[in-house]
């Protein structure tokens, strides 16, 4: 990264010969140019850092409250004023009328919100059996519904949701000891899941026989405690080296990420398992292996994965891999020249055809004698 900055020097040097070498060139506008090559390099390494670093991950809660919002009418007046020719102003206000339309929001543990519909708005009241009555202050209210109508969870009824949260990956951006191969095209590994409904995840990835709401719950319960985000992959007949594909094309997982993979003759019963994902112990990994091969697929499998991970997954510090360095693609490079190469040109022309010189120009105009005498 140093490089792009000893770029920027280049312009620098340039100025200076051009500073001494020129009347024209004045000490501000050296600093100026040199400036505007070093602003160049920080906007180029702060995309870098940024664009090859950037990733997701995938938080997991449940819904907190619904509300029901109806149509109110706000009022509000406009204060206008006109002045004639002859100097005279004339005030005048108008009253206008905005209508609020009714809606329905569903809001989470995670601190998003949602639209929902008038039916998911009232499944909801009905299981969280609750249905509060309150009046919020509204500016300007003229007529409607001068209330708001909340569900909250009162019987602790889980509403799983998921919602993508960004990160930086150094991993991702810069070869290092952490860096896995490409994978060939060839290879049938699964895309990652970015969960596209936030009430209905894609977790559960190739026929797995699992119930997925009861599977969406578990993340939501472990994803608040353990801040951890967890995904099962179900790979057939295949032999086990496909799941070591898998982790190289999802770069080792996501950030809190815990994938189980197996296979077999039956999607109920696991030939061969391997789990991976970035946390500070191996042991709950090895632990989910030996789980996943001594006990039956299905449903009943999430209370002994769950107690797992609650007694053994540690999060990975990320802070750690902080000294990972990223280097801008040789693209980069060329694109800081370019841009360089027209800055420059574009600021020194300026500065070669502006009013401002070394000397002052009506100073120049004077008598050799006169300038001596002045110290100029």
């Amino acid at each position: 990264m140093w490089l792009l900055y000893l770029i920027a020097l280049v312009p620098a040097i340039v100025g200076i010969i051009l500073y001494i070498c020129s009347n024209k060139v004045t000490w501000m506008e050296w600093l100026g140019a040199t400036a505007i090559a070093f602003l160049c390099s920080g906007l180029l390494h702060l995309i870098v850092v940024v664009g090859m670093c950037r990733d997701v991950e995938t938080w997991s809660g449940q819904i907190s409250r619904a509300v029901h919002y109806p149509e109110w009418i706000e009022e509000y007046t406009e204060v206008h004023s006109s002045t004639d020719s002859d100097g005279n102003t004339t005030t005048w206000t108008d009253t206008h009328h905005r209508t609020h339309d009714e809606e329905w929001q569903a809001e989470t543990t995670i601190n998003d919100t949602h639209q929902i519909s008038k039916e998911l708005f009232n499944e909801i009241s009905g299981n969280f059996k609750d249905l509060t009555t309150e009046k919020p202050y509204k500016s300007g209210f003229d007529e409607g519904d001068p209330n708001i109508y909340v569900a909250y969870n009162k019987s602790r009824f889980v509403y799983p949701v998921t919602g993508l949260r960004s990160w930086q990956n150094r991993v991702k951006a810069a070869p290092s000891v952490f860096s896995y191969v490409k994978v060939p095209k060839e290879i049938p590994v699964y895309k990652y899941p970015l969960n596209s409904d936030w009430l209905r995840s894609e977790r559960l990835l190739g026929n797995v026989p699992i119930n997925l709401l009861e599977f969406d719950r578990m993340n939501s319960r472990l994803g608040g405690y353990k801040k951890v985000n967890i995904i099962v992959v179900y790979f057939g007949n295949k032999d086990a080296s496909i799941s070591k594909w898998q982790q190289a094309e999802w770069i080792g997982g996501k950030k809190n990420d815990l994938v189980i993979c197996y296979g077999g003759q039956k999607n109920n019963k696991a030939d061969w398992t391997f789990c991976f994902g970035w946390s500070e112990k191996e042991l709950v990994k090895r632990n989910l292996e030996t789980i996943f091969l001594n006990n039956k697929i299905d449903t009943s499998i999430i209370p002994i994965m769950e107690l797992e991970i609650r007694k053994n997954y540690v999060i990975k510090d990320w802070h750690k891999l902080d000294y990972i360095t990223i280097y801008p693609p040789t693209w980069g490079y060329t694109v800081l020249l370019v841009v360089m190469l027209i800055t420059q040109f574009a600021f020194w022309y300026w500065a070669r055809v502006n009013e401002f010189d070394k000397v002052d120009k009506r100073i120049a105009k004077l008598p050799d004698k006169v300038r001596k005498a002045i110290g100029s």
